[in-house]
C-alpha cells in the first residue's frame, strides 16, 4: 500500500505530539511537508522532530498544497486561521485533522462541513478526550438509559492562563478569536457537547477580561435542545490547574475528566459504582492521528467530526454574543 502523504500547517509546540504519534504507531502516514510563517521555525521543527527524514519546507500553505500535494493535512495554527487553512486543504483534495476549536464562526463551521461532504473528504477535530475509551463508554451509559434522563451538566476549568499566555497570540483576538473560553475551556465545552450530544438552544454568559484584550474568567448558563441544562465556569487567573465535568441524570451522577481517563458513575439504582471501562469493551483509546488514518482507510468512523465542530461553534458564537450584549441569546445565531 502506498503511504498516505501528510502535510502539517503550523509548527508550534503541540503539533509535536501528533508527529510523535505518527512515528510511533501510524506507519501508514508519511510526513512529506511542513509549513509555517518563517523558514527558520520550520527548519528548527524539522531538526528537532524529523531529523533523518526528507521533508519539504514551505512558508506559504497554498504553495505546500499545490507542490507537495498531500493526501491529508494536520492544521495546528492560531484559531482564527483554522478556517482558511482547512478550507484550502479540503479544496485541494486533502483530508483534514484540525486542532480545536475547528473554527471561530458557526458560518465557517457549516461551510467546512459542507465542503468536506461535497468533496467526500474526512474532516476531524483533535479534541483528545473524545478519542478515549472512557468517553465512548460514558456516551454508551447515557444513551442506553443507565444514567436515566440527562438533566444537568457542569463544567469547570481553572488555570494560570492570564500569565501563561501574556504577550502571545492567544491573547490577541485577531488570532485567537477569544480568550480562555476559546482556548483551554474549549476542551471542557467540547466534552460537554460530545456527551450531551444536543445542539444549544439558549445561553447567558458573563465574562471578565481582567485587563486583557480577551476573556480571562467567564461563567455561563446553557440550555440544550434536548432539555438538559448546563453551567460552565471558565477561570484563567488561578494559581493551579483543575478541570472537571459532572453530569446528572435521573438515575445516576457521572464525574469525568474532560480529557478522558478517570470517571465515576454512581446512583442508588445502580448495583455498584462504575469506575472503569469494563473488560472486553470494544472501543479502545486511540490518538487523533491513528483514528484519522483509520478513517481515511475506511477502517473506522471519525471519533470527532465536523458535527461537533458546528455545535461548538454555535455555542461559542452565542456565548460571546451574550457576553457582549449582557443578555440571554438564542442559538444558533445563523441558520443553515
Amino acid at each position: 500500500m502506498e503511504p498516505i502523504r501528510i502535510g502539517i500547517i503550523g509548527c508550534g509546540k503541540y503539533v509535536r505530539n501528533h508527529v510523535r504519534a505518527i512515528l510511533d504507531h501510524v506507519p501508514q502516514f508519511r510526513i512529506v511537508a511542513l509549513c509555517d510563517l518563517t523558514r527558520e521555525k520550520v527548519e528548527q521543527f524539522r531538526r528537532e522532530n524529523l531529523p533523518r527524514r526528507k521533508v519539504a519546507i514551505y512558508t506559504d500553505h497554498k504553495k505546500m498544497l499545490t507542490k507537495a500535494r498531500p493526501d491529508g493535512v494536520i492544521v495546528a495554527t492560531p484559531h482564527t486561521l483554522h478556517f482558511p487553512h482547512c478550507y484550502d486543504s479540503l479544496s485541494s483534495g486533502a483530508h483534514v485533522l484540525v486542532e480545536k476549536p475547528m473554527v471561530t464562526s458557526s458560518q465557517h463551521a457549516r461551510r467546512l462541513v459542507a465542503l468536506a461532504h461535497r468533496k467526500k473528504l474526512i474532516l476531524q477535530i483533535a479534541i483528545q478526550g473524545t478519542y478515549t475509551d472512557t468517553f465512548a463508554y460514558a456516551r454508551k451509559l447515557i444513551s442506553d438509559g443507565t444514567m436515566g434522563e440527562l438533566q444537568l451538566v457542569t463544567g469547570v476549568l481553572a488555570q494560570g492562563w492570564l500569565e501563561g499566555t501574556r504577550g502571545k497570540w492567544r491573547q490577541d483576538p485577531r488570532l485567537s478569536g477569544g480568550g480562555q473560553l476559546y482556548d483551554s475551556t474549549a476542551h471542557v465545552l467540547s466534552a460537554m457537547m460530545f456527551l450531551v450530544d444536543s445542539p444549544v438552544r439558549e445561553v447567558f454568559c458573563v465574562t471578565d477580561n481582567k485587563g486583557a484584550a480577551v476573556d480571562i474568567n467567564a461563567v455561563a448558563s446553557i440550555r440544550f435542545e434536548n432539555g438538559c441544562m448546563g453551567t460552565i465556569t471558565s477561570g484563567g487567573n488561578c494559581s493551579t490547574w483543575y478541570s472537571h465535568l459532572i453530569l446528572q441524570g435521573s438515575n445516576a451522577i457521572m464525574e469525568i475528566s474532560p480529557h478522558g481517563g478517570s470517571f465515576c458513575v454512581r446512583g442508588r439504582r445502580l448495583p455498584t459504582d462504575i469506575t472503569a471501562v469494563p473488560k472486553g469493551w470494544d472501543v479502545p483509546s486511540v490518538s487523533p492521528v491513528r483514528n484519522f488514518a483509520d478513517a481515511i482507510l475506511n477502517r473506522s468512523a471519525p471519533r470527532c467530526d465536523g458535527h461537533l465542530g458546528i455545535m461548538l461553534a454555535d455555542l461559542m458564537d452565542a456565548l460571546y454574543e451574550s457576553a457582549r450584549t449582557r443578555r440571554p441569546v438564542k442559538a444558533p445565531l445563523r441558520k443553515k
